[in-house]
């Protein structure tokens, strides 16, 4: 799958796993903490006017930080989806395999 590509659950359990947490957070929706991860891993995001106001973030990332530093771009119709797919993209790549189910 790519990671452009990735929404929902898929999206929801490759974020959790990209930030080593636990499986149930709802981070394309209702991200809690959300500014957390923006700050700690210096991830920009920001409505693209040349895009249509489409979303796009990157993980910059910090030597201290828990994601690899640089990171392509990525979009999503919402804020939450764009850093949510540059995240995963970051750590993973371009493309996932599909997550077993549990």
């Amino acid at each position: 799958m790519k990671t452009s590509e990735l929404g929902g659950q898929v999206l929801n359990d490759w974020i959790a796993k990209a930030l080593g947490e636990e499986p149930g957070t709802a981070y394309s929706t209702s991200w809690p903490g959300f500014d957390q991860p923006l700050e700690r891993e210096a991830i920009h995001v920001a409505p693209m006017p040349g895009k249509g106001f489409q979303w796009c973030a990157i993980v910059v990332g910090k030597p201290s930080g828990r994601l690899p530093e640089g990171g392509p771009w990525k979009e999503g119709p919402n804020p939450r989806i764009a850093v949510g797919r540059a995240i995963v993209a970051s750590r993973y790549g371009a493309e996932v395999p599909e997550l077993p189910l549990a």
